[in-house]
């Protein structure tokens, strides 16, 4: 066992001794799970790849909290790990998963040291959801929820970064209520003493709050390399400034809001005369209508971002589809690397990312290829119309957008690109139709429809790429602790599209054609046991079959996993 593994766990004898005699002022929390997973690969004629990959581990993340005094809060938590096949401790890794110290100054500040979950808006700083994850069923929750776990995704949107943070809050005994203002420093990248220098993210806002029904806010983030942290004369910049408003109003039994947000941004990099400067604007307006016992709600919303908007907080992505994934990374006679399906999109957390892009980052358009970089995504314009119902007793709930957006410029062409979006979603609430059943009964639907379309008058300009995404969910409680979960899921995207090939700067050189036929269909069914309400386990069987007949060199293959996944909370 190393040095460091050997001062890991001193350290922890250590901490657990001074919890037991401090009582109160220390306590320890943390999570474990245990994951078995049985693979099998079908591919026709194919005699290279394994048929068969059994894997899983075992892991405990025991954490350490330490209040000393009212004001000053510690935590520290150490993962031990056992990746099966591992014997008498060579398979067992320890490492630092997270460290921070936050704590109140005067009654007045607040700052956290070490690491951090931090956001502000949609397009300064925005860690925004991966692609098929508008609708989850709880089947498909299983995997999916381990993967943010591990990679310290919040339902918030929040990015996971190491540096500090300061807020307080200035409070005013007329016309206005209070000022709050938040600051943050991060570390995205160390100098290596040669031609990287040092690389941070910086940034705050401050809102001003007239009232509950009023307030305005300014926020401004910039990623910058630190020069003389380096030989290197050239420095990255990536300043964003924006305003924001939110103003509610109550119209008889409703509730009316309108909010904005809009700025500008600039990207360059000093002393480099090869890259270009970067600057452009955006604006999006918000309509939101809604009903004060919360049944109807409508919100219309109108986005302007211009080509040129730059912004690595906002636009770097989840899912790195430059990435390979790591079960079965290869397959076929020929062994070409394995597509990327919505199966590995649930459970790899090797294609997932938590550090910031200074660059667009290559995304994949049979999931997404309206907005693949969030509403940051540059060169948009359009609306989109959001409603939705729930029914007074609970009996069901729906939502459903539509959003139409279109190209500011055009890319390769003075024709612009269209889009069209409907997202919709839904459950249905069965046992509240049945008094006499006394457990969950809930049958859920999701369905995403996008469509890219542009005709030119060159041939090789024309767009047309379709997909379409049906789920459907069900949840069967048999018992008040056991249930029965399943998932189906059709994924289909058919057409062409004209791929963008940037240069590191971010300027459009060249364009890549892209064609496909994929269809791939997922069927999962699983069986879970709450021992409480932080414990439980679940058996689950799924089979993906994937085919891109557009593609000849993507043979069809069909994916089935048996899996134990046990989790718990304490």
């Amino acid at each position: 066992m190393s040095l460091k593994n050997y001062l890991i766990i001193g350290a922890l004898s250590v901490i657990s001794f001074t919890a037991n005699a401090q009582n109160k002022k220390v306590w320890a929390s943390g999570a474990a799970r245990s994951v078995f997973q049985q693979n099998n690969l079908k591919t026709d004629g194919d005699t290279v790849t394994p048929k068969q990959l059994n894997s899983g581990h075992a892991l405990v993340d025991i954490a350490i909290n330490a209040r000393p005094n009212d004001q000053t809060f510690l935590h520290a938590m150490v993962r031990v790990r056992n990746d099966f096949g591992g014997f008498w401790g060579s398979g067992v890794t320890f490492d630092m998963r997270q460290l921070y110290l936050k704590g109140l100054v005067k009654n007045a500040v607040r700052y956290q040291l070490g690491d951090i979950n931090y956001r502000l808006t949609p397009y300064t700083f925005f860690n925004n959801q991966e692609e098929l994850s508008q609708h989850q069923s709880e089947a498909l929750n299983i995997y999916r929820d381990i993967m943010r776990y591990d990679m310290f995704y919040t339902d918030d949107n929040t990015w996971r970064q190491q540096g500090a943070s300061v807020d307080f809050t200035l409070e005013f005994s007329k016309f206005i209520e209070e000022i709050e203002v938040n600051s943050f420093m991060f570390r995205n990248r160390p100098t290596d003493f040669g031609q990287q220098s040092e690389r941070i993210f910086f940034g705050g806002n401050a809102t001003l709050v007239q009232s509950k029904k009023v307030n305005v806010g300014l926020n401004y983030v910039d990623m910058m390399d630190i020069k003389g942290t380096s030989r290197s004369n050239t420095a990255f910049h990536n300043p964003v400034i924006t305003g924001t408003t939110d103003f509610r109003f109550d119209i008889k039994k409703f509730e009316l809001g309108f909010n904005s947000e809009s700025g500008i941004s600039e990207r360059y990099t000093l002393n480099d005369p090869s890259v270009s400067v970067l600057r452009d604007y955006f604006y999006d307006l918000n309509l939101e209508l809604s009903s004060k016992k919360n049944l109807p709600a409508l919100k219309l919303n109108y986005i302007n971002v211009g080509p040129q908007f730059r912004s690595v907080g906002a636009q770097s992505r989840r899912i790195d589809f430059g990435t390979q994934n790591l079960m079965y990374t290869r397959y076929g006679n020929e062994q070409v690397p394995r597509p990327v399906t919505q199966l590995d999109m649930l459970q790899d957390a090797s294609l997932y990312q938590s550090q910031l892009s200074t660059t667009l980052q290559t995304f994949a358009p049979q999931y997404d290829n309206v907005q693949p970089y969030g509403k940051a995504t540059p060169n948009r314009q359009g609306i989109s119309v959001t409603a939705g119902y729930m029914s007074k007793k609970k009996v069901f709930d729906i939502e459903a957008t539509y959003r139409m957006l279109s190209e500011i410029v055009g890319q390769g062409s003075d024709e612009l690109r269209s889009f069209s979006v409907l997202n919709a979603n839904g459950t249905l609430y069965i046992d509240t139709l049945i008094p006499s059943y006394k457990n969950e009964l809930e049958l859920s639907f999701g369905l995403t429809n996008q469509q890219t379309e542009r005709s030119t008058t060159i041939p090789q300009g024309n767009i047309d790429l379709k997909s379409l995404l049906l789920d459907v969910g069900l949840k069967i409680g048999v018992s008040k602790d056991f249930a029965i979960l399943g998932n189906y899921r059709i994924i289909n995207a058919q057409g062409n599209e004209l791929m963008n090939v940037r240069e590191t700067s971010g300027e459009i050189i060249d364009f890549q054609p892209f064609t496909t036929d994929m269809k791939q269909n997922q069927l999962l069914i699983a069986l879970r046991y709450k021992f409480d309400a932080k414990n439980h386990i679940n058996v689950v069987w799924q089979q993906i079959s994937f085919e891109d007949s557009a593609d000849e060199a993507l043979s069809k293959f069909d994916l089935n996993q048996f899996g134990i996944v046990y989790s718990m909370h304490f």
